[in-house]
């Protein structure tokens, strides 16, 4: 899947004091995109309620957050980032993105790629929310739609695309369980990472167990991706301003604490493609220095993609996320499709929750595709097919009594499902875009379009699905 970018840019951050209310305010901007650009001089003032923010993400982080609250807080950071607001004649934010995703074709997708200063680094707009046609739907939320991928990219220069890792792509999996923090099913993730890699050519895996940095170091080079399961940690202590902090970030060993800066140097220049830091916290930001988070800091010393965590994280949904997303880099998919394919299974196991949104992108490279996928070709098809299906079906007309379905399936187990179907002339029968009789685990998305429906005509989008109780 080839993504285009929108790349947004926020500058001049401050805060002010009015009426007794903390205003956060800044200038944003669409650095490039395929359907247009702002000049420097063109950006837009952003304004909006620090103390109302900042305790909405106090409920996020503590999970005293329900659906209609999630919801809530995804318009308001959709407000802030996708702002409607006119500029004359000229298109607002929110429109030059709808337009991009307009101009997608069947396999193209949109990378929002987010530059930011430290201020607004900390915020998850992994949860960005714009509504849909037809409701308040979790699709409403951008990163659930497999077309948009949320990137973070600090202020470094873009990579070009790097050469595909070809031949087995070799995972470093560490555990670590540190004293005197809390137990976490360690074993339940080392097993479900390697029944989804077991078997599959292209990638092999080897695990470090009880992590430190004694037993990792001889077994880090040649290794392109470095996964850890275990705790991070984030000392942090109030910064000079209202709504910020600063501190350190770290990983939790089983003997030690070790910085982000320490672990930086163990990585960096073994080869490492791709960091998961699948511990609690780890893609935690602070408001004054944006390296001393665990990602930011892997990325500074030129990892090209991180992987980490923004809050803590079921391990039911860690361990969903983790099985999807290995399997479609199986497939040769960009870590961009890979990443929206672990969040739905995330979604799947906690529909409820918002573990789903805690996974955070860090892509210094220009492209997310670093892995060509299994050697073997079958291997490679049948990965792909794991993570992704896609149906398009263009018609004239349907004449009455005939019946059209896009996909029928009897049973989904996992993976995504994306159906297109378009039809230039009427309708008189009926248009079924899916049909999907069972579905166990995944996500579908369906789009429907027509000329016109006569009488008698019936379009329906997705139709026949039970969910597994």
């Amino acid at each position: 899947m080839n993504y285009h970018e929108m790349a947004l840019e926020a500058a001049g951050f401050a805060t002010r004091n009015d009426a007794g209310q903390r205003i956060g305010r800044f200038t944003l901007r669409v650095l490039h995109s395929p359907a247009g650009e702002m000049a420097a001089d063109e950006a837009v003032t952003v304004d909006y309620d620090d103390c109302r923010l900042q305790a909405s993400l106090m409920s996020l982080e503590s999970r005293e957050i329900d659906r209609t609250a999630l919801i809530d807080l995804g318009r308001s950071l959709a407000a802030l980032l996708l702002p409607d607001g006119k500029r004359g004649d000229a298109p607002s934010v929110r429109e030059i993105f709808a337009r991009n995703l307009e101009k997608l074709g069947a396999d193209e997708g949109l990378r929002l790629r987010l530059r930011l200063p430290a201020e607004l680094a900390v915020f998850p707009w992994e949860y960005l929310y714009v509504e849909r046609a037809g409701g308040e739907g979790a699709d409403g939320f951008l990163a659930l739609d497999p077309r948009i991928a949320i990137v973070r990219h600090d202020a470094l220069p873009t990579e070009a695309p790097l050469p595909l890792v070809e031949g087995d792509i070799r995972v470093l999996l560490a555990l670590a369980q540190a004293e005197e923090l809390p137990e976490l099913d360690l074993a339940g993730e080392r097993d479900a990472l390697q029944q989804a890699l077991q078997g599959i050519d292209g990638i092999t895996s080897e695990v470090c167990p009880d992590a430190t940095l004694a037993t990792l170091q001889p077994l880090l080079p040649g290794a392109a991706i470095f996964h850890f399961a275990g705790h991070g940690d984030f000392t942090r202590r109030m910064g000079a301003r209202p709504g910020t902090y600063s501190g350190v970030g770290y990983l939790a060993l089983a003997d030690e604490r070790v910085s982000a800066e320490q672990m930086a140097i163990n990585l960096h220049g073994n080869g490492v493609r791709l960091a998961v830091l699948a511990g609690c916290q780890t893609g935690r930001r602070d408001g004054v220095s944006v390296w001393s988070g665990i990602a930011p800091a892997l990325v500074k010393v030129g990892i090209a993609a991180v992987v980490a965590n923004q809050y803590s994280i079921l391990d039911t949904c860690a361990i969903a996320f983790s099985r999807q997303f290995y399997q479609a880099l199986a497939g040769g998919l960009p870590l961009e499709r890979a990443l929206s394919a672990g969040r739905i299974a995330a979604y799947n196991a906690d529909p409820q929750g918002r573990d789903w949104g805690v996974p955070v992108l860090y892509l210094r490279a220009a492209s997310g595709q670093l892995f060509a996928g299994a050697a073997d070709g079958e291997a490679r098809r049948r990965a792909r097919q794991a993570a992704e299906a896609d149906v398009e079906v263009r018609l004239t007309e349907i004449a009455a009594g005939g019946v059209v379905v896009g996909a029928d399936l009897q049973r989904m187990l996992n993976g995504r499902l994306s159906v297109a179907v378009e039809l230039a002339g009427s309708v008189a029968g009926t248009l079924i875009g899916a049909r999907v009789k069972h579905l166990e685990d995944g996500g579908t998305q369906v789009r429907v379009d027509a000329g016109r429906v006569l009488g008698g005509g019936r379009l329906t989008g997705l139709t026949g699905c039970s969910k597994r109780p």
